[in-house]
């Protein structure tokens, strides 16, 4: 049942309606923190791909002669490109919870009948995600893809792996490309 076909909910039916918005604040909470968590993995991933082309530069292991570096990049991309979609995957559904929340809190604003909207978490998000959230955003992934596609490629040049800059290039730009365009599509979801 759609909130604007709620003509006035009774007391039982407001709990069970506010219960579930908690519910769903909570679930939307989880997301929240295991997203943010997901960020270790990404200065994991960095650390790993920092520390072979280090240690080759500065000749740490000079017995390594087979192309890790190259063979390795590619891996760590493939990896952290998982790991960005399954972000991706985790925001799709906590988008969902919070259209549902937005619903709910129609209900529940329309039962308290303030002159403000005391329950705003989901229908704040949209324009609080455009002004705030999104420009910081924006930024970081911008970083974060430079730095996937130059760092590597800057490597592989300087170890002589000029070879494999293509192949890199090409997987990091076609990846990098299909995620922001998932991304973009994402978060047009928000305006709805």
């Amino acid at each position: 049942m759609r909130p604007d076909e709620v003509a006035e909910p009774d007391e039982s039916a407001l709990d069970r309606v506010y219960q579930e918005y908690v519910r769903l604040n909570a679930t939307c909470n989880d997301y929240i923190q295991h997203a943010l968590g997901d960020i270790r993995l990404f200065g994991a991933i960095g650390g790993l791909l920092a520390w072979d082309p280090l240690a080759r530069l500065l000749e740490l292991d000079s017995r390594l002669q087979q192309p890790v570096t190259p063979v390795g990049f590619l891996v760590l991309l493939l990896v952290m490109t998982l790991v960005m979609f399954f972000d991706l995957f985790k925001q799709s559904i906590f988008f969902f919870h919070l259209a549902r929340m937005r619903e709910l809190e129609r209900v529940l604003n329309r039962a308290v009948s303030g002159e403000t909207e005391l329950f705003h978490i989901a229908g704040g998000w949209p324009a609080w995600f455009r002004l705030h959230h999104s420009p910081v955003a924006r930024i970081f992934w911008s970083i974060f893809y430079l730095l996937v596609v130059v760092f590597p490629s800057t490597i592989l040049y300087l170890q002589d792996y000029a070879g494999w800059l293509p192949a890199y290039l090409v997987t990091a730009c076609v990846l990098l490309f299909l995620h922001a365009r998932c991304a973009h599509k994402l978060l047009n979801s928000l305006e709805q």
